[in-house]
């Protein structure tokens, strides 16, 4: 198939879309591990049992609700791309066959021309953006295998000084 500038900037198009897409995924699993984050939180010292259920409950429920609102922006932010990807697609399709209804030899050869100086300029368009999509899919797998291994910490225990060892210092 012969590559034509409506066909390069659908794909152009289509592959900014993928990468939008790659980097929401990623940022939305990234937020999700912070909003988790503070569920591994270290015990409250010198506070009773009912109020360390208290303070766990209400930091769910937080959690939840962040979660909640987090999902519901990620799937409109999604839809929002889809429609401005779609509507790109649209006026490309629009110019096109505009184009393409051009009658007079005087005007198909201006539009064979501009078609011919600018198809390479489109071209390494579309190979800049395959290049940037696959960057964001990368870095979503990254993001991802991230997610999936397990973050291990060792608290640290405070050191005591002693009235001689702070004497000394």
């Amino acid at each position: 198939m012969s590559a034509t500038l409506r066909t390069v900037a659908i794909d152009l198009v289509g592959q900014y879309n993928a990468a939008g897409k790659h980097l929401l995924n990623a940022w939305r699993r990234g937020a999700g591990r912070l909003i988790e984050a503070p569920a591994a939180a270290p015990q409250l010292p010198f506070v009773s049992e009912e109020i360390r259920t208290q303070v766990a409950g209400a930091r769910d429920k937080f959690a939840a609700f962040l979660t909640e609102r987090l999902e519901a922006d990620v799937a409109l932010a999604g839809k929002l791309m889809d429609t401005v990807a779609q509507r790109a697609t649209g006026g490309i399709d629009y110019v096109a066959a505009a184009a393409s209804r051009v009658e007079s030899e005087p005007g198909a050869s201006v539009l064979r021309t501009l078609h011919d100086l600018h198809l390479p300029f489109a071209q390494l368009s579309l190979k800049l953006a395959g290049t940037v999509a696959e960057g964001a899919g990368k870095l979503e797998a990254r993001v991802s295998q991230a997610e999936s291994e397990a973050v291990s910490t060792v608290p640290v225990k405070a050191v005591r000084r002693t009235r001689a060892a702070a004497a000394e210092a």
